[in-house]
């Protein structure tokens, strides 16, 4: 079924994760032409892997980028070979098959060499030496295939030939002469000499032109335990098929290249276009052969679809969201700026929380809510909200988080105080981690805006450790590339945010009528990040410009 990844923003929160597992239920639920799959732009902070742990809900797919990889292809069952394969078999495959490339799989499926046209045309057509002609180990049967021979008598036991192969064109005492035990001769119409080399230790006869064999051989074969084959090609024909014989793992290519699942088509282009073979391997997790992708699977337009949810703006998207064919946006923010290929389905509502969103769809629906889902709703809903605290909150947010408390089995006040303590904990934590755990970028008046939020109740601790923080601000401003930078520390029982900034103190004093002291500014009443931050801030990007 044709996938779609179901995704928030690239730094997780609660009600993003929570949006994208509940969303992809819903598909699921009234779609049954697709498969949706919830997924996650990084790493789960302390709250959410608190929630999912709580519901007991599997962790969503890592998904770092949208980029087309390799899995989203259509992969095609691969033909292959064992490494004792007869060659001919092999050289059969590719003109039936017209392909140009064999990958030669052990017994575990994994890939352990490749047999190429070039490279046959290296064995048989561009030798320079004359070199002996050779049986290696190969069953019976299959020489016997391979020449189109009859079987006249092969000894119960014996199933596998090798040895030197001669052909009796010289004199017969000449040729008596060289073989050993254990040899291989090619023989015409000649009694005499099919018993004399019997007699002397030819271990299998093969008797071309199809000509006649006596049953006085027939018995000595059965005597000195030796087979004999017949087939209708000449000596000639018969010593080119024999050399066709041999298994790939002795002409097979060991270096050859490889991609998995994961890896970006645009690496791939690169790989094929540039490798001797126009070839890339696909190996799964466990280093087994998948499929063989070439030049005419990377014609095709491929992209990842996707489905965006608590987010639509592009500096907050996973990466390679441009590269993606966005297919729905869920979402209670601002518009942002987050472009599509053609018309989509984009739900905007002014709501708490993404999880209110998708949680009334359900009931609207009629669709069953499993406890563990409506759980991980009402989660989404009591983050986003500050349980019910922050000015976001909506009656509607009420509303359906108490009919997801029902579901859920939990009682709101007691599960939702639990739970955000579980996302406070920031007492000996890395500084950077901390502000990158929910943080968000937007682009206001040309500037490119940081904005990260850590919710705790430990104001005290934090002006202690004011300058590591500040230090952090720094690093993680230049690593995103910010013109300017925030942190709110949010505080939900005293509703007020502890604001440190890294921007001229003029904007402050615009939006909220203080600069605070070195670069710190506490706000009361300044709780979401959304509606009593940003705007404020923008409007005084806006006046400073007149």
């Amino acid at each position: 079924m044709e996938k779609v990844y179901v995704i928030g923003h690239k730094v997780p929160d609660t009600d993003s994760v929570a949006s994208a597992i509940s969303y992809a239920e819903y598909k699921n639920s009234v779609d049954g032409k697709k498969r949706y799959i919830p997924s996650r732009g990084g790493e789960l902070n302390p709250e959410t892997t608190f929630v999912l742990n709580f519901f007991n809900v599997p962790i969503p797919l890592l998904l770092q980028t949208v980029e087309p990889t390799v899995d989203d292809l259509t992969l095609k069952e691969p033909f292959y070979a064992r490494p004792d394969t007869p060659v001919y078999d092999v050289a059969t495959l590719m003109e039936e098959k017209n392909i140009k490339n064999v990958p030669v799989v052990d017994e575990s499926g994994k890939i352990v060499g490749v047999v190429t046209e070039r490279g046959l045309a290296r064995v048989y057509v561009r030798r320079t030496k004359v070199e002996p002609l050779h049986i290696h180990p190969v069953p019976i049967r299959s020489l016997a295939r391979i020449l189109q021979a009859e079987i006249l008598y092969k000894p119960q036991k014996q199933e596998l030939i090798s040895g030197s192969v001669h052909i009796a064109v010289e004199a017969l005492h000449v040729l008596l002469k060289k073989i050993v035990q254990g040899d291989v001769v090619i023989v015409g119409d000649d009694e005499p000499a099919q018993i004399a080399l019997l007699e002397n230790g030819a271990k299998l006869l093969i008797v071309v032109n199809k000509a006649p064999v006596s049953k006085r051989v027939l018995e000595i074969a059965e005597q000195k335990g030796a087979t004999i084959l017949r087939t209708s090609a000449d000596a000639f024909g018969a010593a080119k098929l024999i050399n066709l014989s041999l298994p790939v793992s002795l002409i097979m290519s060991k270096d050859f290249p490889v991609v998995s699942y994961n890896t970006a088509l645009e690496d791939v282009k690169d790989l094929v276009f540039e490798s001797k073979y126009r070839a890339a391997f696909v190996l799964d997790f466990e280093g087994r052969l998948v499929s063989v992708i070439t030049r005419t699977d990377l014609m095709k337009n491929v992209r990842k679809k996707v489905i965006l949810v608590d987010h639509n703006e592009r500096s907050q998207a996973v990466d390679g969201v441009d590269k993606a064919d966005i297919l729905e946006i869920i979402d209670h923010h601002r518009i942002g700026d987050i472009s599509t290929l053609h018309p989509v389905f984009f739900y905007n509502e002014p709501v708490g929380s993404t999880s209110t969103i998708i949680a009334s769809w359900f009931f609207r629906e009629g669709i069953k809510l499993e406890k563990e889902i409506a759980g991980l709703l009402l989660s989404g809903i009591i983050s986003d909200t500050l349980l019910f605290a922050l000015s976001t909150t909506t009656n509607k947010d009420r509303e359906i988080a108490r009919k997801l408390e029902k579901i859920s089995k939990v009682n709101i006040e007691d599960y939702g105080k639990r739970m955000l303590m579980e996302g406070m904990k920031i007492k000996g934590q890395d500084p950077i981690s901390l502000l990158k755990r929910d943080v968000k970028k937007y682009v206001i008046m040309d500037h490119n805006i940081v904005i990260s939020q850590i919710m705790t109740t430990d104001f005290e601790g934090v002006l202690k450790e004011r300058d590591k923080f500040k230090d952090a601000m720094e690093r993680v401003k230049g690593s995103l590339g910010a013109d300017m930078m925030f942190v709110l520390f949010t505080d939900p029982i005293k509703k007020s945010s502890l604001v440190m900034y890294d921007c001229d103190p003029r904007i402050l004093e615009h939006a909220f009528g203080s600069r605070g002291k070195e670069n710190i500014l506490e706000l009361k009443n300044v709780m979401s990040r959304k509606k009593d931050f940003v705007p404020r801030i923008g409007d005084a990007l806006t006046s400073l410009r007149k």
